[in-house]
């Protein structure tokens, strides 16, 4: 008869979360876990088959957290929600933000998903649709680059504790740099096509 497990599959999966916010993904395997845990990696293989598939879970549940600010509709444009879900993500979520998107170390796989993920969410603008992909394309990687930039800020402790930026002055600085970049290239964009 097979020993029970000692821990249970969420306390696992806590443990391994805890660790992959603090040092990324790359610190996942099964003697890091197991010494988090203060045991032998055993216990972990009762819950799952193989380290990848509790990363795969981490990253599944870290999409899904990454997803639901991207998805909370703060204004009627979709693409500004974007921006504010990702510094708003930043802020409440700092050290997953930093494992995922500044470690020197990260997967560049995973940052591909987790930007195909807001690509996703910003191909539902119906402003945009009528737009070429290359110019979509385009419009993304600014508006990319300046959310990524003050969100950046934000988790890496740029600002404060005491002057932390709430979601009004992440709006304003969002609607003053990020869409006077976009309404700019959109100006150019309608101009080229006379």
């Amino acid at each position: 008869m097979p020993k029970k497990a000692v821990f249970s599959k969420k306390q696992i999966f806590d443990t391994a979360f805890a660790l992959f916010e603090s040092k990324g993904l790359e610190a996942i395997t099964a003697r890091n876990l197991g010494k988090a845990l203060s045991s032998s990696p055993a216990p972990i293989y009762a819950h799952y088959s193989s380290i990848t598939e509790l990363k795969n879970e981490l990253i599944s549940v870290a999409k899904d957290r990454f997803l639901e600010y991207l998805k909370n509709p703060v204004t009627d444009k979709i693409y500004l929600n974007i921006g504010i879900g990702i510094c708003t993500f930043a802020k409440e979520n700092k050290q997953l933000f930093v494992s995922i998107f500044l470690r020197e170390q990260s997967f560049s796989d995973l940052i591909r998903e987790f930007r195909d993920v807001i690509k996703i969410e910003m191909d539902k603008d119906d402003r945009f649709s009528n737009l070429s992909v290359e110019f979509k394309d385009m419009l993304f990687f600014d508006c990319w680059t300046y959310a990524h930039g003050l969100s950046t800020l934000i988790a890496t402790g740029f600002f404060p504790a005491d002057k932390e930026p709430d979601n009004e002055y992440i709006k304003e600085r969002l609607m003053q740099g990020a869409a006077t970049m976009l309404y700019k290239r959109l100006e150019d964009y309608s101009r080229n096509q006379k």
